[in-house]
């Protein structure tokens, strides 16, 4: 049975074991394949809205005019146990049942393994009864962590504002698979306002900021089904507003952020589809399944930075759905 890479987890650089049946998936209707694909990458969409809205910040000063800053950053966000399986009831499936006569089951999500195959029938003691394996995760393990990375630059503008951007070229991440990724934040400081906030021993600031992550999949040639056009498109949005705060001290500081974020996941499988297997063989299907995921939460974020002339390395930790560890390394003036 031929594979389908799951083009969210090129993204989120799981790129060697990121696979999944689309053929066996569609096999069981289209409702249903529905159904099913809205649990399975829901954690998914979830974790990359959490992963992007990170590492968009090391302190609460801002740069002065023009002055600036060049770097990567990486994301490493923490997928928890139970955020690796959902429970699939039949009861909300059209003529699916579980082969052992359950009518619910714990079944792996994107992120998880099933302990053996778990098989559900469609039209089950019909002449046209068809027996499916559901899919494992989109690696050969569970996942337990999610890294991302890209480039990130900084520029002072005026009235203690400064503008950041990140950006990842659109690139072929593995064969017939592209992704591209886009940011920009603003942030301010505010203890420039008042004379008296000058004089504190900490620094004070506010930062709003957006990342789009997008991801192209041609499978054509992989899908396991004929047909034309056959490809994935993912579109993601991360929106973070958050406050800071920072220590002013000349070589080590430490920083700290209680912020808001949100955003949105869209995974598409777009193209003609002829089904192959079961009562929906010889049905000609188009864009047959679209995923649509929204996520919003609270975070807390505390991490140190250090500095040596025009270069700077800085590591925090960040509390929410995902938990997350951000590494930067940069120069600048």
């Amino acid at each position: 049975m031929k594979k389908l890479t799951l083009l969210l987890a090129l993204v989120l650089g799981q790129l060697a074991s990121s696979q999944t049946d689309i053929d066996q998936i569609l096999e069981i209707g289209i409702a249903n394949a529905q159904r099913f694909s809205a649990d399975y990458f829901v954690p998914a969409g979830e974790s990359l809205v959490n992963n992007m809205s990170n590492g968009w910040y090391n302190t609460a000063k801002t740069k002065k005019l023009w002055h600036f800053e060049v770097g990567i950053v990486g994301n490493l966000s923490f997928v928890r146990e139970e955020k690796q399986s959902f429970i699939l009831n039949t009861a909300d499936y059209i003529n699916i049942t579980f082969r052992d006569g359950q009518t619910s089951q714990e079944v792996t999500n994107a992120f998880g393994v099933n302990q053996g195959d778990v098989t559900v029938v469609i039209n089950e003691g019909d002449p046209d009864e068809l027996e499916v394996v559901l899919p494992d995760g989109i690696g050969s393990s569970a996942i337990n962590s999610i890294p991302a990375g890209y480039l990130q630059a900084s520029l002072g503008l005026i009235k203690s504002t400064e503008i950041k951007v990140r950006f990842l070229p659109r690139i072929k991440a593995v064969e017939d698979a592209e992704i591209q990724l886009y940011g920009v934040a603003f942030q301010h400081e505010f203890t420039d306002w008042v004379f008296p906030l000058k004089r504190w021993p900490v620094k004070l600031a506010g930062l709003i900021g957006y990342t789009n992550v997008k991801g192209f999949y041609d499978i054509n040639t992989g899908s396991g089904l004929p047909g034309v056009d056959q490809e994935v498109k993912l579109n993601s949005n991360s929106w973070l507003i958050t406050s800071i705060v920072s220590t002013k001290l000349p070589v080590l500081n430490f920083y700290g952020g209680l912020g808001y974020y949100f955003g949105s996941s869209d995974a598409d499988v777009l193209g003609v589809y002829q089904i192959q297997n079961g009562p929906f063989a010889s049905d000609v299907i188009t864009d047959p399944i679209s995923v649509k995921n929204k996520t919003k939460g609270v975070k807390a974020t505390i991490g140190a930075r250090v500095k040596f002339g025009v270069f700077n390395a800085n590591l925090d930790y960040t509390l929410q759905n995902y938990n997350n560890l951000s590494l930067g390394l940069a120069f600048g003036w």
